[in-house]
């Protein structure tokens, strides 16, 4: 079935189990007349992009989910470049498949999204890396040659900052952008570039872009995130600033249905609370997560001989076995946030309704779209079929007249 699957990604919605007449925005009552004017009219554009963030958890770290949401867009509007490059590596989780971060020096101390404490401080990317007392090398490399790049900002702990950038013999002095970020300005594309970093300075990622007018889409992904992870993190939404979006998709809400969900309305309004004080003109999307499963381990007692043939006996012998079962809490942490932007004047994208309602995650498995290890991800091709189902509806949305 997954080979057929495949050949459907270009119309995900033919899929029997895929719920085509709910893939669309609800608006719940907000206005998405100044985003539509605001893509379609490149020439305002600052610095000639359009600039989306898709805020997630481990959905989002690795870029499956938003790649095909970027390349339709770019498709239409054009390609302003890769965008957010998260030093997910450097701070030992994983990253997407194309670019690399690498460090001439080992990194002294790194912190992480969902560790209890961090060592350093925090950045909008939910990664955090420190550097030893040595100078270093900070390599970047796009692997896909549409992503070559002649700007690069630095993010790195607000007052911080990065002095030159190397291209061969070619030295370029950064200039500072935001109190979290240094922007350096090449004279030619490229797809690598060697940072001088100073000691002891806490980075975050890097921004890269090309120098044509387009859409950049920013992906912020952190395996186990739930809104109340990311409201830890010291001004947020301050320095989200720092990509100039015009458009905040925010997908949470599978980690919440693992623990206790009485504080998930409370954690939702602080986190949107922020990026809106902080980002007033931007437009906001909050998604919900699909249905999926939970382990549930039982013991199965068995019966097996022991002794001679002729003094058969038996004896009690305890099994565990593994099943799924579907995570009800999904949907109650879906009706949330649908709740929450109805009330709220949010617009929501209803993924849970989309990929199938209760028992999808049966059906998603049994078409290899989603992992038989943990019932919880998908594989690549079922983000594929995520993505390209919130771009058909954000497409829709935005091609919209009024």
């Amino acid at each position: 079935m997954l080979v057929a699957l495949v050949g459907l990604m270009g119309n995900a919605q033919e899929i029997d189990f895929i719920n085509s007449e709910a893939n669309h925005i609800a608006l719940n009552g907000a206005d998405w007349s100044a985003l539509r004017q605001s893509l379609s009219n490149p020439k305002k554009w600052t610095d000639g992009k359009w600039q989306a963030i898709h805020i997630g958890d481990s959905h989002v770290q690795p870029d499956l989910f938003t790649a095909p949401i970027r390349a339709r867009l770019q498709d239409k509007y054009g390609n302003g470049g890769r965008g957010l490059l998260p030093a997910l590596n450097l701070a030992r989780t994983n990253e997407p498949a194309d670019y690399i971060l690498k460090s001439s020096r080992p990194v002294a101390q790194s912190s992480r999204l969902l560790s209890r404490t961090w060592s350093t401080d925090m950045g909008l990317t939910g990664v955090a890396v420190r550097f030893d007392s040595t100078r270093t090398t900070l390599r970047i490399t796009a692997k896909n040659h549409s992503d070559r790049f002649s700007r690069v900002t630095m993010l790195h702990a607000e007052g911080e900052g990065y002095e030159t950038a190397m291209i061969a013999d070619s030295v370029y002095f950064a200039r500072q952008r935001s109190p979290w970020a240094q922007e350096i300005n090449l004279s030619r594309s490229t797809d690598t570039l060697s940072i001088t970093v100073p000691c002891q300075s806490d980075f975050y990622g890097v921004v890269i872009a090309n120098d044509k007018r387009g859409v950049m889409l920013h992906a912020i992904g952190n395996n186990g995130a739930t809104y109340y992870t990311y409201n830890r993190v010291n001004r947020f939404g301050e320095q989200l600033q720092t990509l100039a979006p015009q458009l905040i998709i925010i997908s949470l809400g599978t980690n919440e249905a693992f623990g206790n969900i009485s504080g998930v309305e409370s954690s939702i309004h602080s986190l949107v609370s922020s990026i809106r004080r902080a980002n007033p003109k931007a437009t906001l999307l909050l998604t919900t997560p699909m249905e999926c499963q939970k382990r549930v381990s039982t013991k199965v007692a068995t019966k097996v001989p022991v002794g001679r043939k002729r003094k058969k006996r038996f004896k009690t012998v305890y099994k565990t076995v593994t099943s799924y079962a579907i995570n009800d809490n999904v949907d109650r942490v879906r009706q949330i946030i649908l709740d929450y932007g109805r009330r709220h004047k949010i617009a929501t994208w209803d993924l849970y309704a989309v990929a199938g309602g209760r028992g999808a995650a049966s059906k998603w498995v049994a078409a290899g779209l989603m992992n038989p290890g943990d019932h919880l991800h998908q594989l690549e091709a079922g983000y594929d079929l995520q993505g390209t189902l919130l771009a058909d509806a954000l497409m829709e949305q935005l091609g919209k007249k009024k």
